[in-house]
């Protein structure tokens, strides 16, 4: 081929390229008053410790019942531990201070249904030698919240029951009664 046509065949791929690059950013960008929603973090039940340990090392949300709960007043740490007991939470004291009053976590989500969202680590014991066990660091009260309960709303999906519909709050009405005799003759 001649070189003449050679440059423009390169100058048609290069700004193919450009053109495809401006488009990829394009895509990137939201739209006016469109926002951005960051990307969903896998949720896991504490209790699923084999879906829980394929997540160590990134950040997830990790939910269930805090079974215990225990804050060790000589190193100021609080510990909760969530469903078989299998899953930690753990906060240091210098972080007590954003939660409310100041109360360690182990008092205030004791017995409590949370979700907890981090990074996950395993702990392998204090001379690193015990069995690895998965945790969640908690540094504030934005990376946990309580969610509601069958007890609490007496419903199992813990929604409050709808008024309409729970039979307790509505009047049960007796079937009328028919004299057979009417009818069967």
């Amino acid at each position: 081929m001649k070189p003449i046509v050679l440059l423009c065949l390169a100058g048609l791929t290069a700004t193919s390229a450009l053109r495809a690059a401006d488009d990829e950013k394009k895509a990137a960008k939201p739209a006016a008053g469109e926002e951005r929603k960051a990307p969903e973090l896998p949720r896991v039940k504490a209790g699923d410790i084999e879906g829980v340990k394929k997540l160590v090392g990134k950040k997830a949300v990790v939910f269930g019942k805090v079974i215990s709960s225990r804050e060790v007043e000589k190193s100021g740490i609080s510990f909760l531990d969530l469903d078989g007991g299998k899953f930690t939470v753990v906060c240091w004291k210098e972080s007590y201070s954003k939660f409310e009053d100041g109360q360690s976590p182990a008092k205030l989500y004791k017995g409590k249904d949370i979700e907890v969202t981090g990074e996950i680590f395993e702990y392998k014991g204090k001379n690193g030698k015990g069995e690895p066990r998965p945790e969640i660091k908690l540094t504030g009260p934005d990376q946990i919240k309580v969610v509601s309960t069958e007890k609490e709303s007496g419903a199992p999906d813990g929604k409050k029951p709808d008024a309409a519909t729970d039979q307790s709050a509505a009047k049960k009405e007796e079937p009328k009664r028919v004299e057979a005799k009417k009818f069967f003759k």
